[in-house]
């Protein structure tokens, strides 16, 4: 749902159930797809309370248009557990690899997932979708995968967010995501010190010990 997450995102961060289910910024067609299309971005993303102010989610979506599908699947990632079991799977395919639903299925179906054939092929279907929303995946029904690299500021939100739970130092690198993202400690310090030029953090190290430190969210 990256194209509505974009299109809503526009209204301000205090009036965003209002936009879709009264002012029907996102073009639905009854009253009911309305509340629907709200609950469904509202349970993928927790758009409710100041949590995307808070997290500097808000500030890094506007300042950065180019890492908004970055920045929509790492919140997703947080909330969808089916999401996040596809992420190890995906990511370790070679770039140019074919991606077929139902390679996906028989992952889920390994993993000890349960569901009906009919609900399996539609999840997996509607995962690839969100792969290539967000740049993993290319191909609109044969899908490749494609090369990619996690954008700065992606990292620097999740980074955020360990900071705000009270990790410092090298401890900020030990992201409950890490695993699922495929990125080691190392490569999230790369991408750290790319969110520094960016001025998205203050990044200092001094051979083994690493500061990071935030500023003040602008929404």
């Amino acid at each position: 749902m990256l194209a509505d997450l974009t299109q809503l995102l526009v209204a301000p961060p205090d009036a965003l159930r209002a936009a879709v289910v009264e002012e029907n910024v996102l073009g639905k067609r009854t009253p009911r797809t309305r509340v629907a299309s709200w609950k469904y971005l509202n349970t993928l993303y927790d758009l409710t309370g100041d949590d995307l102010v808070r997290s500097g989610f808000l500030s890094l979506w506007h300042a950065f248009p180019e890492a908004q599908p970055h920045l929509a699947l790492v919140r997703a990632l947080e909330r969808d557990a089916l999401l996040r079991r596809s992420a190890p799977w995906i990511l370790a395919l070679p770039e140019g690899a074919p991606v077929r639903w139902a390679d996906l299925a028989e992952e889920f179906t390994r993993q000890g997932v349960q569901y009906s054939p009919k609900t399996l092929r539609s999840a997996t279907q509607n995962l690839l979708s969100s792969w290539a929303q967000a740049g993993w995946l290319r191909g609109k029904v044969a899908k490749t995968r494609a090369p990619s690299s996690w954008h700065p500021a992606a990292i620097a939100y999740l980074l955020r967010r360990q900071y705000e739970a009270g990790a410092r130092g090298a401890a900020l690198f030990d992201l409950p995501l890490a695993p699922v993202l495929g990125v080691s400690a190392a490569q999230l310090d790369g991408l750290a010190y790319a969110a520094a030029q960016e001025r998205l953090l203050t990044y200092r190290r001094l051979a083994d010990v690493v500061e990071i430190t935030f500023g003040p969210v602008d929404a």
